[in-house]
């Protein structure tokens, strides 16, 4: 009796997954897509409750190789390699994106990093409706996310890199790092909308920006020029303007936090040293030229330039003021 009863729940089962299996699609999913499903069902039942609920964006780095270690990053290892992949993002859009590690796991060494913009860039740049920029902070790390995988596919591809010129200096130093400790990197995008995607950087594509270098060495190389101007404008966000005398003006970018660090004022005659990038629009379609401040001068009395920064120059950190000492007559 029981063994006849089992047997037909047994029978009952097999049928009914043999109809499942007939209606399922029989070509293979990777990776991305069955993430991608499962991630779209969870929200969908969640919304059910909340319409507003998203899923948080993150950006995954595996790092995989014998220097990875498992589930730690050394900070030698850290060093090289964050700072290409920030400036990827950097040239990938025309916003203030920045990359933040908030943590890191096993599997050898994975590295969760979140996609993010700067609170005074929010404040203080308004898109042309008026509406803050912060509103449309998803959308915008997307699409530098999205640029950077689409060139990190194209090396892999080996395919026709003109279009991603502009990255080519990130990742070429990107390709040095790895090969500097012997790694290979996966990168995975999780967006808010449960959509997972991934780009891959394995030996063959490292191979094809090494040669890359050697035949289109130019795209590689990074210009420093000086220029010496009037300061017309000074944005907390970090970008001054700069008037040269008999030039266009000049926007010129600082690292976070790096503009508080410079002693100017508006109208203040000025002397630097900039750093030519180019940079994808947002559509892809065109490059701009930008400048990033590496490092301000100042005139001697011989009419030349010398780094302000020099041992008897006050430190750029530290301004100085003098107060006049109050005495008992003014009290």
């Amino acid at each position: 009796m029981t063994a006849s009863w089992r047997q037909r729940m047994l029978n009952s089962h097999r049928a009914d997954l043999d109809e499942w299996l007939e209606h399922e699609d029989p070509s293979e999913r990777d990776e991305d897509t069955v993430d991608s499903e499962r991630r779209a069902e969870w929200l969908s039942s969640v919304r059910e409750w909340d319409p507003t609920a998203r899923l948080r964006d993150e950006l995954t780095i595996r790092l995989t190789g014998d220097e990875a270690g498992k589930g730690g990053l050394r900070f030698s290892v850290g060093n090289a390699l964050l700072k290409p992949l920030q400036d990827g993002v950097t040239a990938s859009t025309d916003e203030d994106v920045e990359l933040e590690l908030v943590g890191i796991s096993s599997g050898s060494t994975v590295l969760h990093v979140r996609p993010t913009m700067r609170k005074t860039h929010i404040e203080e740049d308004l898109s042309g409706d008026g509406e803050p920029l912060g509103e449309n902070v998803t959308e915008v790390t997307e699409q530098a996310i999205g640029v950077l995988f689409d060139a990190v596919k194209t090396v892999e591809a080996r395919e026709d890199v003109s279009e991603w010129t502009p990255m080519l200096s990130s990742l070429s130093k990107l390709v040095s790092a790895l090969d500097r400790f012997d790694l290979s990197v996966q990168l995975r995008w999780f967006s808010g909308d449960g959509s997972v995607h991934s780009s891959n950087l394995s030996e063959s594509g490292k191979q094809y920006v090494r040669e890359l270098r050697k035949t289109h060495a130019e795209a590689f190389t990074r210009v420093q020029r000086t220029i010496s101007g009037r300061v017309t404008e000074l944005k907390l966000a970090g970008v001054a303007v700069i008037k040269p005398p008999a030039s266009p003006a000049v926007s010129v970018k600082f690292e976070p936090g790096q503009i508080t660090e410079v002693p100017w004022s508006l109208g203040d005659e000025v002397h630097l040293m900039v750093e030519e990038r180019r940079r994808l629009t947002r559509n892809g379609g065109r490059t701009v030229t930008e400048y990033l401040f590496q490092q301000t001068y100042r005139e001697t009395n011989e009419g030349d330039l010398e780094p302000f920064n020099s041992p008897d120059a006050v430190p750029m950190d530290m301004p100085l003021r003098i107060r006049r000492a109050i005495d008992a007559d003014d009290q």
